[in-house]
């Protein structure tokens, strides 16, 4: 089973946002958690390593100082 998940990933994790998106949830909220998921799926599967989610809070405030984006809401 985890040869078969590992092997197809991408197509699971396509599969996975198509059916949260299908439930209802705000697009937003189904990329986040299905990346989320699927990032620590592959931390698990050794697809992955941890230092690569240790940078988020990083990115995510990177992004929040960004000027231009800050029209968007406005």
């Amino acid at each position: 089973m985890e040869a078969f998940i590992v092997a197809n990933m991408a197509p699971i994790m396509f599969a996975s946002l198509v059916v949260v998106l299908l439930l209802g949830y705000p697009v937003a909220f189904s990329l986040a958690a299905n990346g989320l998921f699927f990032g620590l799926l592959g931390i698990e599967l050794g697809l992955l390593r941890p230092e690569l989610l240790q940078a988020l809070p990083n990115r995510i405030f990177g992004i929040m100082g960004n000027d231009t984006l800050l029209a968007i809401p406005f």
